[in-house]
């Protein structure tokens, strides 16, 4: 069993989530359909279902109402109740590389925050592809990218799920972990907290739980069935 206290102790340092500790028990899980496969976005089939290679990096609503630009105001952000996005670490330049940063609001609004036929991962569905890769202490150096992070924490990609470190932004406005974490949202509430997702610790090899806040920033990856659209047409 991981020691989550280590973590628990460094983040709530940062100002950035409140984690939990480890809800299942790790299983091994023969992971045989793996694929890759163009179409409107590169996604690779795991567990199931087809997650997106890159983490979102949309300043619009599935609905096209724009979603608001909350990088600069440090103390705007911490009063936002609805959603925001932001630069990892509030550079515009890390915006092709790693993506956005999305608050939960912006998690959970109804117009949708994935382009149309994708959608959040659950927090099951975040369980069933921590499973199918041997489990919570083995899956993150499996999809952590083998570029963009510091050097000596790079992931061996097994799958090209290309995880990158975008960091995050804590609820009270300040950035962190470019290059040494990556977190992703679910679409899970966790109550009042805000929602569960995930975390890889660059060194670590794990993915871990976490409970995320309302006004916490951090990375998105849709998913879509496998039956659906042009990813339900391949037939490898």
């Amino acid at each position: 069993m991981l020691m989550m206290t280590r973590y628990a102790a460094l983040l709530t340092a940062l100002g950035a989530l409140l984690l939990h500790g480890p809800f299942v028990t790790a299983q091994t899980a023969t992971q045989s359909a793996v694929q890759s496969i163009p179409q409107d976005y590169p996604a690779v089939k795991i567990a199931g279902l087809w997650w997106m290679q890159h983490n979102l990096n949309v300043t619009r609503y599935r609905n096209g109402d724009s979603i608001p630009d909350g990088t600069d105001n440090r103390q705007t952000w911490a009063n936002l109740t609805s959603g925001a996005w932001a630069y990892p670490d509030s550079n515009i330049m890390m915006r092709s590389t790693f993506g956005l940063l999305y608050n939960a609001y912006a998690v959970s609004d109804p117009r949708g925050l994935c382009p149309g036929g994708w959608r959040l991962p659950t927090h099951d569905e975040w369980t069933a592809l921590t499973n199918a890769l041997g489990g919570e202490t083995e899956a993150g150096a499996k999809l952590k990218g083998k570029d963009g992070w510091f050097p000596g924490l790079q992931g061996r990609d097994e799958l090209g799920f290309q995880g990158l470190p975008a960091g995050f932004r804590g609820s009270d406005g300040t950035f962190g972990g470019v290059g040494a974490y990556a977190y992703w949202w679910s679409s899970t509430s966790s109550g009042i907290n805000g929602a569960w997702g995930r975390f890889v610790d660059g060194t670590q090899p794990g993915i871990f739980m976490m409970d995320g806040f309302k006004k916490s920033a951090f990375s998105v990856r849709c998913v879509r069935q496998v039956s659906n659209g042009k990813a339900g047409s391949s037939t490898r």
